[in-house]
């Protein structure tokens, strides 16, 4: 009977859907081989960026507005550049991420975030959220990041409503922190290295400190717009005072705002920060990590 279930599978097309989203899966390895999308949705913009069959970054835009209203409208461009209609959405808006210590760190525990988060975060989980989490490689701490729920519904449901699959949805600022922390506390860096990181993304910001190899202190705003730049200093600010004098202070932005990047840098500058950003940051971060 396997013989026959693996012909019905290949006549019912089954055998070419995509297994359910596994985070621990580049989402270009997922699509090997296929055209797809990346969507980057904040409050009242949306942007996007293709990927070809070899994984590699084509047609890009954006357009002012919300993503219900802006999905109608761009619906048929954004399915041609896919295959099937799969898309990678980052939110970036309904969402904190808080730094936490001794979260459930066995085995299976990023299935079990998406399953039975309570079983991993405990006390923490709120029946009206979706979990992300990522570990510090050297200690006990954790950066945990919960989106509103019914902010994933809605994105799912507009994609069904105009002929588009969400393959998975992530939260930019969250896999640009990721991105930048797996270089900077990796394995060929000092363990007990002090640095202040600050990310923004579509107008929503985070500012993490780690002094001696320890995250201290986490500060969070989603939603807020790169417009708001005095509310964004505000957050950070405090942080990067407390931190100990000659500690480094790093910055990395989603690389669609040059303006914004360039205003943020002028302020940082006074203390010494220095611009980490790559090309196609966020791309890479939420299509290629």
């Amino acid at each position: 009977m396997p013989l026959l279930d693996d012909i019905k599978s290949v006549l019912s097309f089954a055998a070419f859907r995509p297994e359910p989203d596994d985070a621990e899966v580049p989402w270009n390895k997922r699509f090997q081989g296929r055209r797809s999308l990346l969507l980057n949705v904040s409050r009242g913009h949306v942007s996007w960026r293709s990927l070809n069959k070899k994984g590699r970054f084509q047609d890009a835009g954006n357009s002012e507005g919300e993503f219900a209203e802006v999905a109608p409208q761009r619906a048929e461009e954004w399915r041609t550049l896919t295959e099937g209609g799969w898309v990678n959405v980052s939110i970036n808006n309904r969402f904190i991420i808080s730094l936490e210590n001794n979260l459930s760190r066995r085995e299976n525990s990023g299935e079990l975030l998406r399953s039975n988060p309570r079983a991993v975060i405990g006390a923490k989980f709120d029946r009206g959220k979706r979990y992300a989490l990522f570990h510090h490689p050297h200690s006990t701490a954790s950066l945990l990041m919960a989106c509103d729920d019914s902010m994933v519904k809605t994105t799912e449901e507009v994609l069904r409503a105009n002929g588009l699959k969400g393959g998975r949805i992530c939260c930019g600022l969250f896999a640009l922190l990721e991105q930048k922390l797996t270089e900077l506390c990796g394995s060929k860096q000092d363990p007990n290295a002090s640095f202040v990181i600050i990310a923004c993304c579509e107008g929503s910001i985070a500012a993490l400190v780690q002094q001696a190899g320890q995250w201290t202190d986490l500060r969070c705003r989603s939603g807020i717009g790169s417009e708001s730049l005095d509310a964004m200093i505000q957050i950070i600010a405090p942080l990067v005072q407390k931190a100990q004098p000659g500690t480094p202070v790093y910055f990395v932005h989603d690389g669609n705002d040059p303006k914004f990047a360039t205003v943020m840098m002028e302020q940082l500058s006074k203390v010494g920060g220095k611009d980490i950003t790559t090309e196609d940051q966020l791309w890479s971060a939420i299509g290629l990590n």
